[in-house]
């Protein structure tokens, strides 16, 4: 599988795992040294935290659009604009940073910030 598609998987995981709830399906494409920064506040998050929000935050609805991603030898980046039904009126941006660790693409660091004039918040990463 080429970088993009790999990339393009590992980001579908990432957001079903948002969808459901899931830390446990989320965990399968994080490294071990996973970073969240919330892109509204500056604020790193610890991961209890982040565990906490994903939980808290389950959204069958959440879509993508505007993926782009950017591979640099054995670092990446993806990034996209999420919607959701429940929230029609706001809408995210994140940045994923990536790393191939052993063969294998891991998410290291995510940051999601509301886009102006959405007032939206910190959903998936």
């Amino acid at each position: 599988m080429d970088d993009i598609a790999a990339l393009t998987e590992c980001n579908e995981q990432f957001i079903e795992a948002w969808r459901r709830g899931s830390w446990e399906q989320l965990q399968t494409v994080l490294g071990a040294d996973f970073g969240y920064l919330d892109g509204r506040t500056g604020e790193a998050w610890e991961t209890g935290r982040y565990v906490a929000e994903l939980r808290r935050s389950v959204d069958p609805t959440l879509t993508i659009d505007q993926l782009a991603i950017h591979v640099a030898g054995d670092t990446a980046t993806v990034s996209a604009r999420t919607h959701s039904s429940t929230r029609p009126a706001r809408a995210n941006r994140y940045l994923d940073a990536y790393q191939r660790d052993d063969g294998r693409w891991r998410c290291v660091h995510a940051c999601v910030w509301p886009l102006p004039g959405d007032g939206g918040d910190t959903v998936a990463g």
